[in-house]
């Protein structure tokens, strides 16, 4: 059966923009406010039907996308008991937020006690990969699950693997923002030693993008780096929650790297969290 009631949960930078990617390819989005209803205004203008609970978008939706802040979100509204009560038996869920592993798992356990298919799907790409529908996918879960909401995937995403078992995907997010993080504070040193060498920034762009040092944070960060312009995309509380994850997950293994950028985005975070997560590099480029 074709997907085409879509519930839409987490209106935020990224989520906008990947709801109005499902509306253009003419898929049914139903959404809920929370404390902003801007998002769901502009959703509204483009064809979006608005709920007044969290149940009425369970029990219609024949696919819910979650795509939250933190675990904490997860559990509330996941786990929300009246939701579950009612929910769509034939409905699917792909989990899309950077929580943990763990907080995966614990969802997918009580939604396969109902037979609720679950596709572990966090994203990466930034807010202009979300805008411009070329996320890439860490889809984790059963083959069948994600072939089945391929075309959703397809609607918002232009790279797709599947990467193991439900918590798997959450696993490699974490990964993934861990060397985000640490890839983001080195540029922010190169951009500063560049400032004091009075090296040209497009020249050193074209040169590290075409050599061994080229980084995506480097290519796609150095103007924001440049301009000390922090306007927020992915905020710089976001980003520390996910180097959090990840060095929670490796407590028992040597991380420096990653345990050290951690303490400069907690040190960042009381003044410029909720910035651009770039904004972790302002005291290189002040000093």
């Amino acid at each position: 059966m074709r997907i085409k009631r879509i519930g839409f949960i987490g209106l935020g930078a990224m989520g906008l923009p990947m709801a109005k990617n499902l509306l253009s390819k003419e898929f049914e989005l139903h959404v809920i406010a929370h404390r902003n209803r801007q998002p769901v205004e502009e959703l509204r203008a483009l064809g979006a039907t608005e709920h007044s609970s969290l149940t009425d978008i369970f029990a219609l939706c024949d696919c819910i996308i979650s795509i939250l802040p933190t675990d904490k979100e997860m559990e509330s509204v996941l786990l929300n008991e009246q939701a579950l009560e009612v929910i769509n038996p034939d409905s699917v869920l792909i989990e899309m937020t950077s929580g943990s592993p763990e907080m995966m798992k614990k969802v997918h356990a009580i939604y396969q006690k109902k037979g609720i298919p679950v596709l572990d799907g966090p994203v990466s790409g930034g807010t202009v990969g979300a805008e411009n529908g070329t996320l890439t996918v860490m889809a984790a879960g059963d083959k069948e699950v994600l072939e089945k909401t391929r075309p959703v995937l397809d609607a918002m995403a232009k790279n797709i693997y599947l990467v193991g078992s439900v918590g798997a995907g959450k696993a490699i997010k974490a990964i993934n923002q861990m060397l985000a993080a640490v890839h983001m504070v080195a540029s922010a040193e190169a951009v500063a030693l560049a400032e004091k060498l009075e090296i040209n920034m497009d020249s050193l762009k074209e040169v590290v993008g075409s050599s061994s040092g080229a980084s995506w944070m480097l290519a796609n960060k150095m103007d924001s780096l440049v301009n000390r312009d922090f306007t927020p995309g992915f905020k710089l509380n976001l980003m520390k929650k996910d180097v959090t994850i990840a060095v929670k997950e490796g407590q028992d293994k040597q991380l420096p790297l990653a345990n050290y950028v951690l303490e400069l985005f907690e040190e960042a975070s009381a003044e410029l969290g909720e910035k651009d997560f770039s904004a972790v590099g302002k005291s290189s480029l002040s000093s």
